[in-house]
């Protein structure tokens, strides 16, 4: 076998080489970036779920201070009817005398 025969051979292991070489960078920073995807979706996926358990705390809060109004209104609904019932009475014993 002549060089002129082996050269292209020699070519074609060469080539290989580096496309070897080139694919297995690639794919190796295709797997970095992956990562580091997968690392900053945690991180999103962590502080998500940090500002959830946070406004969830504060919708609860909120509940109860909701619930405690209500009661307060309730209250003040009864105070202000028994107020209307007394008045009425007063303005009766009024008008009969």
């Amino acid at each position: 076998m002549d060089f002129e025969s082996a050269l292209p051979l020699l070519i074609a292991l060469v080539g290989s080489a580096g496309l070897w070489t080139y694919l297995s960078t690639r794919a190796k920073n295709a797997h970095e970036r992956a990562l580091k995807d997968e690392e900053s979706k945690a991180d999103f996926n962590d502080t998500l779920k940090e500002q959830v358990d946070r406004l969830a705390d504060k919708l609860d809060d909120k509940t109860e201070q909701i619930e405690k109004l209500l009661k307060e209104i309730a209250e003040l609904r009864a105070e202000l009817s028994a107020a209307q019932v007394t008045i009425r009475h007063l303005e009766n014993l009024l008008r009969t005398k």
